[in-house]
């Protein structure tokens, strides 16, 4: 579906699970993925807060045919700016493909230092930032002070505001459900256009009435997608309210895609 759609595949993010797999389980994913040999770019998540198990998570990642890293801002410790430099200094060292930081305050406690951003900006392996800070003065401080660095949309309902400070894409939670439809209004909203705006917000709206990925999981079952929408505590199925409103959105989402194809028949016509 990510290969037809043009889209890039992220492993071992949030929606992933990653923090609930253990390092076999992580492995395995990777090996697998990798055999496949999908003509599409593969990013892998490194989350964590121990650097000793961090680089060697590397260290594995550095066998496999990989695209790129996507590092999470450390959770927990909630470190300064020095302790974020530092932290990702020992990783870009290790790293043999590009690097995106992760900025996610909601998870990791902290943002991702602007003054880290600035500390690093020249290190030829750090490549971009996805920005889930929720609001577009993040990005804009990023732009700032490291223009050099791309700034990805981290939020989907975020990416036509972001897009128009100079975001360079959107890394979604949607396009695993709709990777069709989400790779074609995100390049709508790059071009300065954001048709059917209503409907994506609605859409990711639903995607999140409970903790990512609970949804996700529950109307990719729900379409016979994935044999189960199972997810491992502490997270749970039950804070799920209902099914029903992430029906209601597929449909629409449905519709506005025969939307999306009528209207590139009738250009090559």
């Amino acid at each position: 579906m990510q290969v037809k759609a043009e889209n890039g595949v992220v492993l071992l993010g949030s929606t992933g699970e990653s923090l609930s797999l253990t390092d076999s389980e992580k492995r395995t994913l990777v090996e697998f993925v990798c055999k496949l040999k999908l003509n599409t770019k593969i990013i892998i998540g490194v989350p964590g807060v121990n650097l000793y198990q961090t680089l060697e998570w590397l260290d594995f990642c550095k066998g496999m045919p990989i695209h790129g890293y996507l590092m999470t801002t450390p959770i927990y410790a909630k470190p300064g700016i020095m302790g974020q430099t530092l932290w990702f200094e020992k990783l870009l060292e290790k790293a043999h493909v590009p690097v995106m930081f992760y900025n996610i305050p909601s998870r990791a406690g902290i943002n991702l230092h602007a003054e880290t951003v600035r500390n690093l900006s020249s290190h030829e392996k750090f490549w971009a930032i996805k920005d889930s800070s929720g609001t577009v003065d993040t990005l804009a401080q990023y732009k700032k002070v490291a223009p050099n660095i791309e700034v990805f949309c981290g939020d989907d309902n975020m990416i036509s505001d972001m897009a128009a400070y100079g975001a360079a894409g959107l890394v979604s939670v949607a396009s695993n459900v709709w990777p069709y439809v989400a790779h074609e209004y995100v390049k709508k909203c790059l071009n300065g256009r954001n048709p059917q705006a209503d409907i994506w917000q609605q859409a990711c709206e639903a995607l999140f009435t409970a903790s990512n990925p609970i949804p996700t999981k529950a109307l990719l079952h729900d379409i016979g997608l994935i044999e189960h929408q199972t997810v491992r505590l502490p997270l749970s199925t039950e804070d799920l309210p209902s099914v029903e409103k992430l029906r209601q959105v597929n449909k629409m989402i449905l519709g506005w895609k025969e939307c999306i194809r009528s209207a590139e028949w009738f250009k090559k016509q």
